[in-house]
């Protein structure tokens, strides 16, 4: 049976001037009182305010719920990550919405009524969602971190299907062919689209990683190491995340590519870049443009290229080890996600009479 703790008391206690005096002694730590051995009833004193002190609630009235706007806790969950060295740009824009419904509001508010409420008023039940995860993560740190005893229900939309949309080698043929078409038409506006596309299809690689692709190496974004054939796809300071960015072999395609691309650029600058160098921040546009030009769907994102990557390896016979290491994805991920499409997929059961 564990020892109980004793109380907060006074005990004499040699000090560094060679003095005894009276300190109070709370289990391990020790709080000086000032007051000789003799001054028995000033230490009393100061062992009364400790008490005080002590059984005082940590959480004024003035911090709870009810007075601490929505906008608070988000501005602090900003600068928090920013405070970490992380991009928060896709951050800000969601925070952008929330802070158009929520950013007056109180805490307290946060219910599942409220939070029903937000996403009748987004159109896209899946961007609500992960809006209402930020607004959650937000208001969960500040709690921890200004100690609020105060964790409100969210009640989140169901998550989406997971798409099982890709592009047959066709597909991404007349993808890659509307890309060269438009900027045959318009140069300086579509002067790196093909490049994003091909970046995608033979690397898989996330859109924003790939947007912040440069020639050289650098803290905050990736790089083509040309003479070791390794694509680097974090910067040198940059925190891995749940979303990772291990760095994956070139192929060999791409390699020619993406050196009479660095040839062109001389070498220096964001590898998909606008006119005049300056880097691009989402090529969402026109990649839709490019879509259009070849006739596919609006199921057709950016993110299909990460998708046709995986589903491509795995039609290839790519052992699940190397595909999952050259995509960032546990094996667990690659193989419940994409396995149906490599070629053993239940072989054994399916040939089992």
């Amino acid at each position: 049976m564990p020892r109980r703790q004793s109380p907060p008391r006074l005990v004499p206690r040699l000090d560094r001037d060679g003095v005894k005096r009276l300190v109070i002694r709370d289990g391990s730590v020790y709080r000086r009182t000032g007051c000789l051995v003799g001054e028995t009833e000033s230490a009393a004193e100061k062992l009364a305010e400790y008490i005080a002190q002590k059984r005082q609630k940590p959480v004024s009235v003035e911090r709870g719920p009810d007075h601490v706007a929505c906008a608070a806790a988000l501005d602090h969950y900003v600068t928090a990550k920013q405070s970490r060295g992380e991009d928060t740009v896709p951050l800000e824009g969601r925070v952008a919405f929330l802070t158009e419904f929520w950013g007056d509001k109180p805490l307290s508010d946060i219910s599942g009524d409220t939070c029903r409420e937000y996403t009748a008023s987004r159109r896209k039940p899946a961007a609500a969602r992960r809006e209402l995860e930020d607004l959650r993560a937000a208001v969960n740190l500040f709690s921890k971190e200004r100690r609020l005893n105060f964790r409100p229900h969210f009640d989140l939309p169901d998550k989406p299907v997971a798409r099982e949309r890709w592009l047959t080698r066709e597909e991404a043929a007349e993808l890659l062919r509307g890309a060269l078409r438009l900027r045959r038409a318009r140069p300086k506006t579509y002067e790196c689209l093909p490049r994003f596309i091909l970046i995608g299809l033979y690397t898989g690689t996330r859109h924003s990683a790939i947007l912040e692709l440069n020639w050289n190496r650098g803290p905050s974004g990736g790089w083509p190491d040309l003479d070791a054939g390794v694509l680097y796809r974090r910067g040198e300071r940059v925190r891995e995340t749940t979303k990772r960015r291990p760095p994956m072999r070139l192929p060999r395609r791409l390699m020619a590519h993406l050196r009479r691309w660095k040839a062109k650029d001389a070498g220096k600058g964001p590898v998909i870049h606008a006119k005049g160098g300056e880097p691009i921040g989402l090529m969402r546009k026109s990649f839709d443009a490019a879509r259009i030009e070849a006739g596919l769907g609006d199921d057709v994102t950016p993110h299909i290229l990460r998708h046709t990557r995986a589903t491509w390896l795995m039609q290839r016979s790519v052992p699940i080890w190397d595909a999952a290491g050259s995509l960032g994805m546990t094996v667990k991920q690659m193989e419940s996600t994409y396995g149906h499409h490599h070629p053993d997929f239940q072989k054994t059961a399916a040939d089992a009479y």
